[in-house]
Protein backbone atom coordinates (compact mmCIF):
# COMPACT_ATOMS: atom_id res chain seq x y z
CA UNK A 1 0.00 0.00 0.00
CA UNK A 2 0.91 3.50 -0.76
CA UNK A 3 0.64 6.08 2.02
CA UNK A 4 1.81 10.02 3.02
CA UNK A 5 5.46 8.86 4.23
CA UNK A 6 6.59 7.69 0.99
CA UNK A 7 5.59 11.39 -0.38
CA UNK A 8 6.49 13.39 2.28
CA UNK A 9 10.18 14.58 1.13
CA UNK A 10 8.51 16.01 -2.02
CA UNK A 11 5.58 17.12 0.09
CA UNK A 12 6.27 18.35 3.44
CA UNK A 13 2.98 19.17 4.42
CA UNK A 14 2.01 14.90 4.09
CA UNK A 15 4.50 14.75 7.23
CA UNK A 16 2.85 13.34 9.91
CA UNK A 17 -0.36 12.98 7.94
CA UNK A 18 -2.68 11.10 10.20
CA UNK A 19 -2.75 7.36 9.94
CA UNK A 20 -0.15 8.09 7.33
CA UNK A 21 -3.30 9.05 5.20
CA UNK A 22 -3.43 10.81 1.91
CA UNK A 23 -7.26 11.64 2.49
CA UNK A 24 -7.58 15.64 1.45
CA UNK A 25 -4.00 15.62 -0.74
CA UNK A 26 -5.30 13.46 -3.42
CA UNK A 27 -6.54 16.84 -5.63
CA UNK A 28 -10.20 15.65 -7.30
CA UNK A 29 -9.76 16.09 -10.94
CA UNK A 30 -9.82 14.65 -14.47
CA UNK A 31 -6.83 12.97 -15.10
CA UNK A 32 -4.87 11.11 -18.22
CA UNK A 33 -3.91 7.99 -17.00
CA UNK A 34 -1.91 5.74 -19.54
CA UNK A 35 -1.46 2.14 -19.94
CA UNK A 36 1.29 1.20 -17.54
CA UNK A 37 1.17 3.95 -15.29
CA UNK A 38 1.76 2.74 -11.31
CA UNK A 39 -0.44 3.64 -8.25
CA UNK A 40 2.36 5.61 -6.98
CA UNK A 41 2.53 7.76 -10.28
CA UNK A 42 -1.18 8.64 -10.34
CA UNK A 43 -0.55 9.24 -6.79
CA UNK A 44 1.98 11.80 -7.75
CA UNK A 45 0.13 13.19 -10.52
CA UNK A 46 -2.63 14.22 -7.69
CA UNK A 47 -0.36 15.60 -5.22
CA UNK A 48 1.31 17.14 -8.14
CA UNK A 49 -2.00 19.18 -9.19
CA UNK A 50 -2.75 19.65 -5.32
CA UNK A 51 0.49 21.58 -5.28
CA UNK A 52 -0.05 23.13 -8.26
CA UNK A 53 -4.00 24.75 -6.92
CA UNK A 54 -2.43 25.25 -3.53
CA UNK A 55 -0.05 27.84 -5.12
CA UNK A 56 -3.21 30.34 -5.84
CA UNK A 57 -4.20 30.09 -2.45
CA UNK A 58 -3.46 32.77 0.13
CA UNK A 59 -3.21 31.32 3.57
CA UNK A 60 -2.53 34.99 5.42
CA UNK A 61 -5.63 34.53 6.63
CA UNK A 62 -5.54 31.09 8.01
CA UNK A 63 -2.04 31.75 9.79
CA UNK A 64 -3.33 34.94 11.19
CA UNK A 65 -6.03 32.50 12.99
CA UNK A 66 -3.09 30.12 14.16
CA UNK A 67 -3.59 27.79 11.51
CA UNK A 68 -1.59 25.89 8.99
CA UNK A 69 -2.11 24.28 5.42
CA UNK A 70 -3.33 21.23 6.95
CA UNK A 71 -5.59 22.58 8.97
CA UNK A 72 -7.15 24.82 6.26
CA UNK A 73 -6.92 20.80 3.92
CA UNK A 74 -9.23 19.41 7.04
CA UNK A 75 -11.38 22.71 7.15
CA UNK A 76 -11.95 22.22 3.32
CA UNK A 77 -12.33 18.27 3.43
CA UNK A 78 -15.54 19.49 6.03
CA UNK A 79 -16.96 22.12 3.72
CA UNK A 80 -17.01 19.21 0.66
CA UNK A 81 -18.77 17.14 3.20
CA UNK A 82 -21.05 19.71 5.52
CA UNK A 83 -21.97 21.94 2.64
CA UNK A 84 -23.84 21.30 -0.45
CA UNK A 85 -23.54 24.23 -2.47
CA UNK A 86 -19.83 25.49 -2.96
CA UNK A 87 -21.62 29.46 -2.87
CA UNK A 88 -22.30 28.06 0.99
CA UNK A 89 -18.46 27.33 1.72
CA UNK A 90 -17.66 30.79 2.52
CA UNK A 91 -20.53 30.50 5.30
CA UNK A 92 -20.02 27.30 6.77
CA UNK A 93 -16.19 28.07 7.16
CA UNK A 94 -16.60 31.43 9.09
CA UNK A 95 -18.66 29.62 11.32
CA UNK A 96 -15.85 27.01 11.52
CA UNK A 97 -13.30 29.45 12.35
CA UNK A 98 -15.75 31.45 14.74
CA UNK A 99 -16.30 28.53 16.69
CA UNK A 100 -12.56 27.77 16.80
CA UNK A 101 -12.30 31.47 18.04
CA UNK A 102 -14.52 31.09 20.76
CA UNK A 103 -13.41 28.08 21.45
CA UNK A 104 -16.36 26.08 21.09
CA UNK A 105 -16.56 22.76 19.98
CA UNK A 106 -17.56 22.37 16.24
CA UNK A 107 -19.87 19.69 16.74
CA UNK A 108 -20.39 18.97 13.06
CA UNK A 109 -21.97 16.10 11.57
CA UNK A 110 -19.87 15.06 8.56
CA UNK A 111 -17.20 14.75 10.95
CA UNK A 112 -18.86 11.87 12.45
CA UNK A 113 -19.98 10.34 9.59
CA UNK A 114 -16.75 9.62 8.18
CA UNK A 115 -15.90 7.02 10.96
CA UNK A 116 -19.59 5.44 10.10
CA UNK A 117 -20.19 2.67 7.30
CA UNK A 118 -20.76 3.54 3.94
CA UNK A 119 -23.95 5.15 3.56
CA UNK A 120 -24.36 5.85 6.50
CA UNK A 121 -26.59 9.52 6.26
CA UNK A 122 -28.05 10.18 9.69
CA UNK A 123 -26.81 9.92 13.40
CA UNK A 124 -28.22 8.73 15.93
CA UNK A 125 -27.30 9.51 19.77
CA UNK A 126 -25.10 6.61 20.31
CA UNK A 127 -22.85 7.76 17.17
CA UNK A 128 -22.61 11.23 18.84
CA UNK A 129 -20.87 9.82 21.68
CA UNK A 130 -18.36 7.59 19.53
CA UNK A 131 -14.96 8.04 20.85
CA UNK A 132 -13.19 8.59 17.65
CA UNK A 133 -10.59 11.70 16.56
CA UNK A 134 -13.09 12.65 13.95
CA UNK A 135 -15.94 13.09 16.56
CA UNK A 136 -16.43 17.38 16.58
CA UNK A 137 -19.20 16.50 19.25
CA UNK A 138 -16.78 15.35 22.14
CA UNK A 139 -13.72 16.55 21.06
CA UNK A 140 -12.25 20.31 21.04
CA UNK A 141 -10.83 21.61 17.31
CA UNK A 142 -10.72 20.49 14.22
CA UNK A 143 -10.53 16.69 13.75
CA UNK A 144 -7.35 14.78 13.47
CA UNK A 145 -7.22 14.70 9.63
CA UNK A 146 -9.82 15.83 6.22
CA UNK A 147 -12.56 13.52 5.88
CA UNK A 148 -12.57 14.10 1.98
CA UNK A 149 -10.19 15.33 -1.20
CA UNK A 150 -11.44 19.08 -1.31
CA UNK A 151 -11.80 20.55 -4.53
CA UNK A 152 -10.58 24.85 -5.37
CA UNK A 153 -13.61 26.21 -4.15
CA UNK A 154 -13.49 24.51 -0.62
CA UNK A 155 -9.51 25.32 -0.13
CA UNK A 156 -10.79 28.28 -1.15
CA UNK A 157 -13.19 29.28 1.53
CA UNK A 158 -11.30 27.11 4.23
CA UNK A 159 -8.33 29.58 3.70
CA UNK A 160 -10.76 32.96 3.87
CA UNK A 161 -13.90 32.85 5.08
CA UNK A 162 -16.81 35.45 4.82
CA UNK A 163 -16.29 37.70 7.30
CA UNK A 164 -19.44 36.69 9.68
CA UNK A 165 -20.61 36.68 13.14
CA UNK A 166 -22.42 33.43 12.57
CA UNK A 167 -22.13 30.21 14.44
CA UNK A 168 -24.90 28.56 13.33
CA UNK A 169 -26.06 27.71 9.68
CA UNK A 170 -28.80 26.09 8.13
CA UNK A 171 -27.63 24.28 4.93
CA UNK A 172 -29.72 24.58 1.15
CA UNK A 173 -30.17 22.65 -1.50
Amino acid sequence: TTGAPEFAAEHPYLEGAHGGSLEGFLFPATYTVKPGVTAREVIEMMLDHFDRQMTGIDLTYAQSHGLDLVDVVIIASILEREAQLAEEFPLVSSVIYNRLAKPMRLQLCATVLYTLPAGTTSLTNDDLDEDSPYNTYLHDGLPVGPISNPGLAALTAAAAPADTDYYYYVLTG
